[in-house]
């Protein structure tokens, strides 16, 4: 019994660490069409150039890159990177890149109350909520947290699965991209 249990943990652990078998976007896929619930946080549509209380779509951003955060509300990892995309956040409007490069979280999962709760607290960009996971499921179920930056168009030019190692590097792979 105990070595089944061990066997059951270590395919459990495999599983969740192979991006292959999460389906995750790739750099150079275009991500699926989708439509955004409107922003629980009142003034969120408003830093994205959107109007308020109403569905989005990517597209409608805005500006011409986006960083999208995939997160969980209760996700260990999540609020442990918040600060970082703080930092990131602060940095890109000081280099004034913040007119070519918008952050966007999407709560896998996420209520609305729940987005509002974090929001608030860990994240001080706009985080959509993804109650029904129907989001999170066109964009392949990937693992959190989830950090895609993507074109207008919706092509993917960067991912990484997981909590970003250097986020000075981050910063210059953006600044390459966005040209």
């Amino acid at each position: 019994m105990r070595y089944m249990l061990r066997a059951t943990i270590a395919l459990a652990i495999v599983l969740y660490c192979t991006p292959v078998l999460a389906g995750q976007p790739q750099v150079g896929d275009t991500i699926p069409d989708f439509t955004i619930a409107p922003l629980a946080v009142q003034g969120d549509a408003t830093l994205l150039g959107l109007e308020e209380n109403r569905p989005f779509k990517l597209g409608d951003i805005q500006t011409p890159y986006v960083i999208i955060e995939i997160i969980g509300v209760y996700c260990p990892l999540c609020h442990a990177m918040a600060p970082s995309l703080t930092r990131l956040c602060k940095r890109l409007k000081k280099a004034r890149l913040d007119d070519r490069v918008s952050l966007l979280g999407i709560a896998a999962g996420g209520t609305s109350m729940e987005v509002q709760h974090i929001r608030g607290k860990d994240y001080i960009f706009p985080v959509a909520h993804d109650t029904e996971y129907d989001i999170y499921g066109k964009l392949g179920d990937p693992k959190t947290p989830f950090t895609m930056l993507v074109d207008r168009e919706g092509t993917i030019l960067y991912t990484y699965l997981g909590i970003i190692p250097d986020f000075d590097a981050f910063f210059r792979e953006i600044q390459a991209l966005v040209k």
